[in-house]
Order: C-alpha cells, then structure tokens, then sequence
C-alpha cells in the first residue's frame, strides 16, 4: 500500500499531507493479522503501520479511515492491538480527537523510517524494471520537512509537472549538521554556503516570536499579557537537539527583553516534540514565522509578545553540485525565489 506518485527516498520520510495521491483501500476485514511472526523480533504489519501513520497525522481516526478508504472501526482494531503487541499508549483520547503520547511521537518517527525506506525500495524496484521517471531529490532539517515543505508539497509538482518524482531526504538532528554532500538536487538549510549566490535564493528572513495553546494563554493571561519581564513563572518550551537552525529563546530575550526571575524550561530533543507540548499546553515555544502558519491558522496555538523578533539569519534554498547541472532542479530553485 504505497501512496502513488509519492517517493521519500531517504531514512526517515516527512510526515504525510492530506493533498498527496491516496493509498490504495484497506479490506476493512483484513484486520486479524497485525504482527508478522512472533517473538522478540515481530513487528507489526504494514497495514497496520499505515493505519497508525494516517491516524497520528490527521489526529482523528474518521479522517484516517476516509484517507485510507476503510471504517473508522477498522482503524480503531488496528491501533488498539498495535498497543497491547507494543505494550504502550501511543494516542491520548478525547471528545475532539486523539493526540500522540510521547510513547507515540517517538514510535511515529520510528514508523517513519521503516515507510520510508519501504517507499524507496518500492521506488528504486520500479526504476530498474525500467519505469524510470524523472525526479528531483530535496534535502531539509525534519522540522523543515514536517512544518514548511509538506504544505507545499503539491505546488512544487503541479510546478514540475505531476509526472516528476520529488524525493524528500529527510535529515534528523540527531545526526547534526547536514553532511558536506547531500545526495540531493536541493537543499533547504540556514544561511546554506554549498552554492555560490546565483545557486542559492533566500526563501525568509528568520523571524521568532513565542506561542502558546489558547487554555495555557487563558490560564496566565495575567502575566502573559503583561512585559516579558514578568513571564519568569512560566515554562519555557526548549529545542535542545543539535540539529541545525533551532528556534533560540536566548535571542529572543536578548531582542524582547528577560524574565526577572530566572527561565524554568523543559527541553526536547526534536522541535516538533515542542510543539506539540505547546499544544498541549505545557508551556510557551517559539515559532519561526515561515513554520508556524499552520498551527495558528488551525487554532491550537496563539500569538504572544508583541510581534516577530527578526534576525540576520536567512532560510535558504540552494542547489548542490549535482543539482547545478539538471534544469528540473533549477526549476525547483525558481520555485522557492520569492514563495514567502
């Protein structure tokens, strides 16, 4: 069950968007076989998996079950048992929807790896059986890939032609900075020096500013509504990984001001992780004005302060060695000049 059209060719893949070519359907029956063998090395099935993918990125097992053309009680069979085999709860439910544990957050990163690599592999069996398509591959932070390039997902291919591949490579903070040659066209990075000027355009300045879950905004609007010098019993939500371009709260301090008392903050090692802890209403996190669209517009996170804090850092798009020798990848390159 591969999503036509759609190759994440690397590691870990981003997470899926509602605007991608649906999977094939789900036999709502065939949902008694959820782990392929037993023992300490069973996993669950790919059927399974993918109902886990779809569920933990819509948040909604209905809209799972509509994006995977099956019954809502079909998804809820597959979960359920995923979570006796793993032995963990990986959603927290409510009237609304249901939201990812941290249990769950760090198996939906887990599930990404293994789709994707099965993605790729389904990919690269296609091109050698001689159905080559042609394709143009872009390497980002896993931040970069889940906040900003999925939205855009389907103008770049309506702007490369719906019979190009675009390969996403994902690259995860634990692996620090991006290696020197990304086997990729393009590369979406901080002030990216691989390319000389007339190979990189600025895609946004950075501009921070902090957020919280609208409960949270409620519940201290009495402090949050005053200076920043008054927000020292707050928590404040930290990306702590080493991965490259992490939303800084010293910056920001240094631009809006200090809380009198000293800061009290939880730290993460993955800047979604954050996110999704702001949503939760565990505190406040800071969000890149090019990243953050989504969940503001959604309503699970409100402004703060009193605006972005603007720095001289630039989000870039640039092309590779490889990538400067292929028109689709320049194309790709037009298509980032000027998207914000």
């Amino acid at each position: 069950m591969f999503p036509g059209g759609h190759c994440f060719a690397a590691a870990v893949t981003a997470p899926r968007r509602s605007n991608r070519v649906p999977v094939k359907p789900m036999q709502t029956e065939q949902v008694g076989t959820t782990v392929s063998g037993r023992g300490p090395h069973s996993i669950p099935s790919t059927s399974t998996l993918i109902a886990f993918e779809s569920a933990a990125h819509h948040g909604n097992f209905s809209r799972a079950a509509m994006d995977l053309c099956t019954s809502q009680s079909a998804i809820s069979r597959h979960l359920a048992r995923l979570e006796t085999e793993l032995g963990a709860r990986l959603f927290k439910r409510s009237r609304t929807g249901v939201r990812l544990t941290e249990a769950g957050m760090r198996f939906r990163d887990a599930v990404a790896v293994g789709l994707g690599a099965l993605r790729a592999g389904a990919a690269d069996a296609a091109t050698l059986s001689g159905e080559a398509r042609p394709e143009v591959a872009i390497a980002c932070a896993d931040e970069t890939s889940h906040l900003f390039l999925m939205p855009h997902y389907q103008a770049i291919r309506e702007a490369l032609g719906e019979h190009v591949r675009v390969r996403i490579q994902v690259h995860s903070p634990s692996m620090g900075h991006f290696p020197p040659r990304p086997l990729a066209d393009v590369v979406l990075a901080w002030d990216a020096g691989i390319s000389t000027p007339g190979d990189r355009v600025v895609v946004a300045r950075e501009a921070l500013r902090p957020f919280c879950s609208p409960s949270y905004a409620v519940e201290h609007a009495e402090a949050l509504s005053g200076p920043v010098s008054g927000w020292g019993g707050q928590t404040f939500l930290a990306f702590a990984g080493p991965g490259e371009g992490a939303a800084s709260w010293k910056r920001w301090f240094a631009a809006s001001g200090r809380p009198t008392k000293r800061p009290r903050y939880e730290e993460f090692d993955v800047y979604t992780y954050a996110l999704e802890a702001a949503v939760a209403g565990r505190g406040l996190v800071l969000g890149w004005r090019h990243l953050i669209g989504r969940y503001v517009e959604s309503g699970v996170l409100v402004t703060l302060g009193g605006g972005f804090v603007e720095t001289a850092r630039c989000f870039t798009a640039a092309l590779t060695p490889e990538g400067r020798q292929r028109p689709l990848a320049r194309a790709c390159l037009g298509y980032f000049h000027g998207i914000m």
